[in-house]
């Protein structure tokens, strides 16, 4: 009997005992965490849209693009806008991801800091915010986002599309 064989055959019964002994000790807490882990489930959830208001008209703001940024879950668009007095206000809307924008006609770099732009939108209920629904450019071009302005008759990527031609 090799040396190897011989410490194997002592260690195993001790190694057992050690299993079975972590085994019955983790149950309940196995069974705690199963329980749980449904509960947990809104905590990994898509965040609604209840900060913004569908019932107040969308509102319109002309200003020039201070950040775009192309990234998941959100694209977002920062846009200074003068207000009445004249004072810069930066606004902060949220397009959808850009996997969905880019079947809208969207990239990387639609947008560029210091474009200036013309932005429809649903406003937030408090902050200057909003879900961004179309963009205007000073030359005439416009594009659409799906996130918050598929309503009325419009029921479809499809048919947003469309808006883009």
């Amino acid at each position: 009997m090799s040396w190897e064989r011989n410490a194997l055959l002592r260690i195993a019964p001790a190694l057992d005992r050690m299993w079975c002994g972590m085994k019955y000790k983790r149950a309940p807490a196995l069974a705690l965490l199963i329980a749980l882990a449904p509960a947990s489930s809104p905590v990994f959830a898509h965040h609604g849209a209840v900060g913004y208001d569908y019932t107040a008209p969308r509102k319109t703001v002309k200003g020039i693009v201070e950040q775009f940024s192309w990234q998941n879950p959100h694209t977002l668009l920062l846009l200074d806008v003068k207000d009445d007095k004249g004072a810069v206000v930066v606004w902060t809307m949220e397009l959808n991801n850009p996997g969905n924008l880019v079947e809208l006609g969207w990239n990387h770099n639609s947008l560029k800091p210091g474009d200036e732009i013309t932005v429809t939108f649903n406003p937030a209920k408090s902050k200057p915010n909003g879900i961004c629904a179309d963009v205007l450019f000073a030359d005439g071009r416009k594009l659409h986002s799906s996130q918050g302005c598929v309503g009325g008759d419009l029921k479809s990527f499809d048919e947003l599309r469309q808006l883009n031609k």
